[in-house]
């Protein structure tokens, strides 16, 4: 009697936690304004055409269609990308947009499935009807597959409350929240692993292969799970006298082998439009060849995009869990090794191998990597299945640990939302490369690209060594961390600080000729130098594309061209990690050009040095290239590194405010010399 009101009590709680949180999760995707991810635009794209003729060939009523609606309706997609699709769908070019291809028969598709446009078609006729935002239909998707995961969680798993209040907890504070305004299909892979992996759990093998399979129309990868759970299914039944009668041995298999041969719908789709099988693979975006142990360990470990990062208490968890395991098997000779929820581990090991092969390695996410996100699922049901073989002290314990450190991420990263960007370093990452620099050795793409705050997307393997060296600059303006491109070692201080430039080193035992020659490389010629650094003067910096001024700039500084970088706002700052020697003063040049539009209204720039100002000029002969000087006295300079230069913009007694549009200054070199007491 005590069983049955308590599973009533518990069927009515989780009841009650469902309609609290599909309401809180409801009311956020209603209020979240529409963001452009990734691959956002083929993704609305190919939903727009639906939404048109049921169809996922993009034509030209779906651009118009979309483009009228984001033109109309808030949110952070650009008309002005539409336009060019626009234009290149009207040129009949092959690829109209990154992914979107012309077909052998004259039709664009996505080069990513359909899948996921055609299930967010009811939230956009929906949206459509009310007269709503109808941008909003891929975030009010993710939220409706995040509710029908906790409901066959919490109410129609066969597993004990613990393991289903464990499972919806670690669900919930496992970032699913910031990948729910995602036009992407992160969050439906993650619902669809996560039921797949419980129902298998339940012995509900038909439900598990068919959640899985529905993943697999979107992501290739999730087959490993399928076929984790077909052969875990058919070696349960295993029985040598089955062959006697092969036929009737496969007929209880025959429905989930069907079930699971749909997976390969897209690779039949493209081949019919494209005679390929894969158009990702076609357009270069994976390399098997770059798969390897240090980008799975980056996977894991990453303190800017690794599992680590987003799922610290799920990498904990399962670290305990193993260890207890071993200490069991140890101590228990009858323990037995491996257990039936063990077939999810080779699942989720085999379904991160394809991910590792991205060209593309720093890609867009938000905390951490999106595919390390919807894998975890398998690793949460995993952990959370080998608790409930702990005793209760000991379960809680864990479980409790886990738990708390998933709010680790969520309290960081919602109160500073900024700081998930896929181009900035993480706070953990930034201490690290702080204090203990030789600790933390990332990607090279990684470390690249988030210490410039840009991307050259595209190339095969990044970075690209004309780019090289960069830099990792603490907040005393020391650089901890150099990347060096091996070829260009020998010239490292020059490309670093200018021509004849030299790199000092703050400690004495190790001066950068003796690390430089101690450098290690990895196969594509990638190596770090750690310590602590600033450049002696002069120094001199090129702002022209492959020029090392990228290094040093903060803020309000467009991408460099050949030329040069346009100044993008009204204020752009420099950081310069000089060494502060005894100087009576320093001097600075300035070499740029205006913009030769600005013929009657030329601006004026003011320069500030360590928060003062040392000279204001007012900017002439446009179209031209000039200099200009200014004397930093003494008294302007920090006593210690580093120099923080700050430009600002001003408009002629003439002229309107400036605008923050960038096109008006373009810099070109800058160099900064002393003369010694």
């Amino acid at each position: 009697m005590k069983k049955i009101v308590a599973q009533v009590l518990n069927r009515k709680f989780s009841v009650l936690f469902l309609f609290i949180i599909s309401s809180i999760l409801i009311g956020y995707a209603y209020k979240a304004l529409p963001i452009r991810q990734g691959d956002g635009y083929e993704y609305a794209l190919i939903l727009q055409s639906f939404f048109n003729h049921l169809s996922p060939d993009i034509r030209q009523v779906d651009i118009n269609s979309l483009l009228k609606i984001i033109q109309t309706q808030p949110s952070s997609y650009d008309a002005t990308v539409l336009q060019k699709v626009l234009k290149a769908f009207n040129q009949h070019k092959n690829e109209i947009y990154l992914g979107i291809l012309r077909s052998n028969h004259g039709e664009y598709f996505g080069y990513h499935f359909w899948l996921y446009s055609f299930i967010s078609l009811p939230a956009k006729w929906l949206l459509a009807i009310l007269r709503l935002n109808e941008l909003k239909a891929f975030q009010l998707t993710n939220t409706l597959w995040m509710i029908l995961t906790l409901k066959y969680v919490l109410l129609f798993s066969k597993q004990s409350p613990f393991f289903r209040w464990s499972i919806a907890l670690l669900y919930v504070l496992g970032c699913s929240f910031f990948y729910l305004k995602w036009p992407h299909p992160e969050v439906f892979l993650a619902a669809c692993i996560l039921i797949a992996s419980c129902a298998f759990l339940d012995c509900r093998f038909h439900l598990a292969v068919g959640a899985a399979t529905l993943a697999t129309l979107q992501n290739p990868s999730v087959i490993f799970l399928v076929a984790s759970v077909l052969l875990f299914f058919i070696a349960k039944d295993f029985r040598l006298s089955a062959f006697k009668n092969l036929v009737q041995w496969l007929k209880p298999y025959l429905w989930m082998v069907l079930i699971a041969a749909t997976s390969f719908i897209p690779y039949f789709f493209y081949y019919y439009h494209y005679k390929k099988l894969n158009l990702i693979t076609v357009r270069g975006f994976v390399n098997p060849s770059l798969i390897s142990s240090d980008r799975f360990f980056s996977t894991l470990f990453d303190w800017n995009q690794g599992l680590i990062v987003g799922f610290p208490g799920i990498l904990i968890g399962v670290a305990i869990v193993l260890f207890y395991r071993l200490i069991q098997i140890f101590l228990h000779r009858n323990q037995p090794v491996l257990r039936s929820v063990d077939a999810l581990l080779p699942a989720f090991f085999l379904m991160l191998l394809p991910t590792l092969s991205q060209t593309n390695w720093n890609h867009g996410q938000e905390i951490f990597s999106r595919y390390a996100f919807w894998t975890t699922m398998v690793l949460i049901v995993w952990f959370v299945a080998n608790l409930e073989t702990f005793r209760g002290f000991i379960q809680f314990s864990v479980l409790a640990v886990a738990l708390g450190l998933q709010l680790l991420p969520n309290e960081i990263f919602f109160r500073h939302a900024e700081d998930g960007h896929y181009l900035k370093m993480k706070p953990q990452a930034t201490w690290f490369l702080t204090h203990l620099p030789g600790w933390y050795n990332p990607d090279p793409e990684i470390f690249a690209e988030r210490t410039r705050g840009y991307e050259r997307f595209g190339e095969t393997i990044a970075p690209n060594p004309i780019d090289a060296p960069f830099i990792f600059l603490d907040r005393t303006g020391k650089i901890r961390k150099i990347l060096l491109y091996q070829a260009q070692a020998l010239q490292t201080e020059s490309r670093l600080c200018g021509i004849n430039g030299k790199l000092a080193s703050n400690d004495g035992d190790n001066p950068v000729a003796t690390l430089l020659a101690k450098a290690r490389f990895n196969p594509q010629g990638w190596g770090y130098l750690n310590g602590s650094f600033q450049c002696a003067l002069p120094l001199s910096l090129r702002f022209s594309d492959g020029g090392n001024a990228r290094n040093f700039t903060i803020q309000g500084w467009s991408k460099p061209d050949a030329e040069g970088s346009w100044i993008k706002s009204r204020e752009s700052s420099l950081v310069l990690p000089i060494v502060p020697p005894n100087l009576r003063q320093v001097r600075l040049r300035l070499k740029l050009r205006v913009d030769a539009k600005l013929v009657k209204d030329t601006p004026q720039l003011a320069v500030v040095v360590n928060g003062q100002q040392v000279s204001q000029w007012q900017l002439e002969n446009p179209g031209q290239v000039s200099e200009y000087e200014a004397v930093i006295p003494s008294q302007g300079l920090s006593a210690r590194s580093p120099l923080a230069l700050n430009f600002h913009l001003l408009p002629s007694s003439q002229s309107i405010p400036i605008s923050d549009a960038p096109g008006q200054v373009k810099v070109m070199e800058f160099e900064i010399t002393t003369s010694r007491l």
